[in-house]
């Protein structure tokens, strides 16, 4: 009798399994074509994103349009991404033979526990299911732009290609086209003089969210550069009693145009008050050679809406998705993404470290860029986030967060161990003769532990490639670090050590 209950009980259990497998095997089979299915929607909308950027779209209604389809797209290829990579990172990690990043000591014991069949099922059908949504999200979206794709059609074509069509994201604006339409759809309107006599439009974001990088593109537009006679760019105190060609720095002379002037003023300060603005304007339009129509009002602090005519544009950094989009642009260069899987996990948390900081992206994506090596990407991953979590367990913000500001304390890595020391910082632009003077080291070079740094030293942090073509150079000074200052963590071994050793395998 016991032979027979076992015989019957056993039989249970074999086809149990095998139910078991085929239906996450047909499950599984499911989510590979919806997932091919999601690659080419998004295909679609990006080519229909890209051929709208490449026209001159006047209608405010079709640039909120384009912009809701953008922010669609990119959170698409995010939600893709996210969804292919992370069930990689845990193989991966094993493959390079780094368990540092795991959960805890006992992760294997974990694996086991919780990767039983019953939970892997449950999670792939929680998965399907947000695939699913997305997917119909998409095929909503693609159904209703019909109408939009026959708009965008009628719009003429930009003299040049828009930057966005570039093969290389490291040599382009990202993500303010829009924003770029706006400004100048405002430039071109006739003129209708306010109370003041000068329409103004404010623009209104932090430290080194691209202002001046949007305001430059703006000026280089042949429609601008074709309707007004001259392009001043100044700052508040230079505005005095003479006039703007002997105070102000001219970005563009056309005799032949509507013989207005468009003022740009780039306030270093957080606030103006209104006696000071009423002394530009009066200044302004006490101007003789080109009469000035419209200003270009930039700065940090969101009191300057009160000057606008208009209302006032405001910058911020990009969202998560768009930010991942640009992000692995520029860590893979010309390799694309989806043929490194192990790659594109690591990038997605090392993404997430910088936090939408522009001048760290170009900075990492250059270090990353240069050494395609998954166990290269995971010490630097390693180091990043244990310096990240010094910066702001002592500090209190994110070390992202010092590039939008002039000055304060922070903490820089050292070729010695990737250890992590104190120092006072003051960060400025430096024009191409400035830096030849300076002679700086190199923050890549710093990072990767290539070179020591003196106590005292002038780092190169990012040379602009695209319109105005800033050098941003820090000042630093190490300080005399308190035993007790830091938190006691294990230190890592240098990235340099690490490519070392690469390189001679």
């Amino acid at each position: 009798m016991d032979t027979f209950f076992s015989a019957v009980l056993g039989d249970l259990l074999s086809r149990s399994i095998s139910f078991t497998i085929d239906r996450y095997y047909r499950q599984h089979q499911g989510v590979e074509e919806n997932l091919r299915k999601l690659h080419r929607m998004l295909l679609r909308i990006q080519a229909i994103v890209e051929e709208a950027h490449g026209r001159q779209i006047t209608n405010q209604a079709m640039l909120l349009q384009l912009r809701m389809v953008r922010a669609v797209m990119y959170r698409g290829y995010y939600f893709l991404d996210n969804f292919r990579y992370r069930t990689v990172r845990a193989h991966a990690q094993d493959e390079v033979g780094d368990r540092s990043l795991g959960l805890s000591p006992f992760s294997q014991f974990k694996r086991f526990c919780f990767s039983t069949r019953t939970r892997k099922i449950a999670s792939e059908v929680l998965d399907q299911k947000e695939l699913q949504k997305m997917l119909g999200h998409l095929e909503n979206i693609v159904s209703d732009m019909q109408e939009f794709v026959a708009f965008v059609s009628c719009y003429p074509r930009m003299s040049r290609q828009p930057y966005c069509s570039y093969l290389l994201l490291e040599n382009c604006m990202f993500g303010r086209q829009i924003e770029q339409e706006k400004i100048i759809n405002f430039l071109l309107e006739p003129n209708h003089p306010s109370a003041k006599g000068i329409n103004v439009l404010p623009i209104i974001g932090p430290g080194r969210v691209g202002k001046s990088t949007l305001v430059e593109h703006v000026c280089h537009d042949e429609r601008v550069r074709k309707y007004f006679s001259m392009i001043v760019l100044c700052s508040a105190d230079s505005i005095g009693g003479g006039f703007l060609t002997d105070t102000g720095l001219i970005k563009q002379r056309n005799p032949t145009s509507t013989g207005q002037s468009l003022v740009i003023i780039e306030l270093a300060d957080d606030d103006m008050d209104d006696r000071t603005w009423a002394r530009i304007l009066h200044n302004l339009k006490g101007e003789h050679i080109t009469p000035v129509s419209k200003i270009i009002l930039t700065s940090r602090s969101d009191k300057i809406r009160a000057f606008g005519t208009t209302e006032a544009l405001h910058l911020d950094f990009l969202p998560k998705e768009a930010f991942w989009y640009f992000f692995k642009t520029i860590a893979f260069g010309s390799r694309n993404p989806e043929e490194e899987p192990k790659l594109a996990s690591i990038c997605m948390e090392i993404a997430t470290l910088v936090k939408g900081s522009f001048m760290a992206t170009h900075v990492i994506g250059g270090i990353l860029r240069s050494n395609l090596s998954a166990q290269f990407w995971f010490r630097f991953l390693k180091c990043f986030r244990h310096y990240t979590d010094i910066h702001i367990s002592v500090l209190g913000e994110h070390p992202s967060d010092a590039y939008t500001k002039t000055s304060g304390l922070t903490y820089i890595w050292t070729s010695r161990n990737m250890s992590v020391v104190a120092a006072t910082y003051s960060l400025h632009q430096a024009s191409s003769a400035q830096l030849a003077d300076l002679s700086p080291i190199l923050s890549n070079d710093v990072l990767t532990g290539d070179v020591e740094p003196p106590e005292k030293f002038d780092a190169l942090e990012w040379r602009s490639s695209i319109p105005p073509y800033f050098n941003y150079i820090s000042y630093y000074e190490i300080l005399a670090q308190p035993p007790d200052m830091l938190p006691k963590r294990k230190r890592s071994r240098s990235l340099s050590e690490v490519q070392h050793r690469q390189d001679n395998m």
